[in-house]
């Protein structure tokens, strides 16, 4: 029997004001990231594997970490990106307020209401967890995952055996800026997966 810790950890928050940033290569303060490095390393979450969302919030952030932790090994998967929000990407919340109609249509129901050009909440789904499937069944080592809320949710919905498309799944569950979600894989003939935190803020 072979157990792994795999500890999912969400970027700072973003420079700027408050926005709609999935794609949107929007990026942290460096002071923040450096102190989000720090505490990760300390506390025990760096892992020996170091998988990275290629965008700059989160990948810069991991970099910092294989640094302090001198670990130089940097895995990037596009497909732990976050959720696209199509033609609403990046706009500040006040740019959207003409807009509110969809959003709230969206916020109601986003597996139903897919924002104008965005990726449909089913392909975010799919991507994600294929991605989250793929890295269960490789690991061989303690990991730490730099990404987004909205991919540690995917993620969480699958280990947990949840309805992804419920709406709450969004509006209730709080994935907070620079926490650690905390997942254990235990592979025998089968694999399980036990989830052991959730969104514990690093500080």
């Amino acid at each position: 029997m072979e157990t792994y810790n795999v500890y999912l950890l969400r970027h700072g928050k973003t420079l700027g004001s408050a926005a709609l940033n999935g794609r949107t290569d929007v990026g942290v303060e460096a002071e923040y990231q450096n102190q989000i490095a720090e505490a990760t390393v300390k506390q025990g979450f760096a892992g020996e594997v170091i998988i990275s969302s290629p965008l700059v919030r989160c990948h810069d952030l991991a970099l910092k970490i294989a640094q302090m932790s001198d670990n130089p090994n940097v895995a990037v998967s596009s497909k732990l990106q976050e959720l696209s929000f199509g033609d609403y990407d990046g706009k500040t919340f006040d740019e959207l307020g003409d807009q509110w109609e969809k959003l709230e249509a969206f916020w109601q129901s986003p597996a139903e209401n897919t924002l104008p050009n965005a990726e449909p909440l089913q392909d975010f789904h799919d991507r994600v967890t294929r991605e989250w499937q793929s890295l269960v069944f490789k690991i061989n080592s303690d990991s730490l995952i730099v990404c987004h809320a909205g991919t540690i949710r995917m993620i969480l919905a699958n280990v947990l055996n949840v309805d992804w498309a419920n709406p709450s799944w969004y509006s209730a569950l709080s994935i907070g800026y620079h926490s650690i979600t905390h997942i254990q894989i235990t592979k025998t003939e089968e694999i399980f997966t036990n989830v052991k935190m959730i969104s514990k803020p690093l500080f």
